[in-house]
């Protein structure tokens, strides 16, 4: 009995540091396609980064898992889940960093669980607390905050406002993403993403064609390379893995506390990295974007292990 309970112990630690690894991972991306689109068009990145993550993932597939898929979830689901969470979000997240700061990006996305929230109650008739509601409700004025004293136009943030419009979008995409797949839960993930990941990069095929056609095959460096690889390898089908292994063996609230690690390695990173800051005002709307999530995203009351399905396409 003591070495099974200091095998789940074990088990416990291992998918807190996974989930640690994967939010640092995914923190870091909005700094990465950043500076990949200084040499790849956003529609061609997104294209690469889902083509890749497909082929990566392929060797990965247990024997007869997309036949069992397609028996247990419907094709228009997964085209749908494709077309919003994988195409259409990354396609909106791409141009987002072409027009506003990786800084004011990451912080917005950090709203996400306030949004995903909000379409469980319209749409699954869930139900929250006044802790979740009040942690909403702060971190929604923290993103207005953020929003309504973005930073000047620079160079690498021609159009902050276009840009956190669309940040906001990602966020509404994956909201309806989540709300969506909620009932293929039990379904095996690694198909799963595999679906998803391969249906996306065809919906993004003809627009990265029609890219290519009018700019020309990118003229990339060996760094501009990484960064896609980076993308496709690490953010897209590795985090995956890892977080599904996360959720298996942590409760609910872990998880979402862990989240907020995100968003702050996004503005860490962008600090570092390409010298972007931030305004007195937004870092003040940073923060209370933060403590929303932290009061939206934790619970007081112990949760049984999440087994639910909960990805991420960043």
């Amino acid at each position: 009995m003591q070495q099974k309970t200091g095998g789940v112990a074990t088990r416990r630690r291992i998918a807190l540091l996974a989930l640690v690894a994967v939010m640092v991972v995914w923190g870091s991306t909005f700094v990465v396609t950043k500076a990949a689109m200084r040499e790849f068009p956003p529609f061609t990145l997104a294209f690469l980064r889902f083509a890749i993550a497909t082929m990566v993932l392929a060797p990965l597939l247990r024997r007869g898992a997309l036949v069992e898929l397609r028996r247990a979830v419907s094709t228009g689901r997964l085209l749908f889940l494709a077309f919003t969470g994988i195409a259409l979000f990354t396609a909106a997240f791409n141009f987002a960093l072409v027009y506003g700061s990786a800084a004011q990006g990451a912080l917005l996305y950090a709203t996400i669980p306030a949004v995903v929230a909000i379409c469980a109650v319209l749409f699954l008739k869930e139900r929250l607390s006044r802790r979740r509601m009040f942690g909403i409700a702060l971190s929604m004025a923290g993103a207005a905050l953020i929003v309504a004293t973005g930073e000047p136009r620079i160079g690498d943030a021609p159009a902050p406002l276009l840009g956190a419009a669309l940040m906001l979008f990602t966020v509404v995409l994956w909201g309806a993403y989540t709300v969506v797949a909620k009932p293929i839960a039990a379904a095996d993930q690694i198909a799963v993403t595999f679906a998803l990941s391969a249906f996306g990069a065809l919906f993004l095929l003809p627009p990265s064609a029609l890219e290519i056609a009018a700019l020309g095959w990118p003229a990339a460096t060996a760094q501009g390379w990484f960064g896609v690889l980076y993308l496709a390898v690490f953010a897209s089908a590795g985090a995956y893995a890892l977080y599904n292994f996360a959720l298996r063996e942590l409760d609910a609230s872990t998880v979402g506390a862990l989240t907020n690690i995100d968003p702050l390695v996004g503005v860490m990173t962008a600090f570092l990295f390409l010298g972007e800051t931030l305004s007195p005002v937004q870092s003040g709307g940073a923060a209370i974007v933060i403590v929303g999530m932290w009061f939206a995203s934790t619970d007081a009351r112990p949760r049984a292990p999440s087994r639910r399905h909960n990805s991420r396409a960043t």
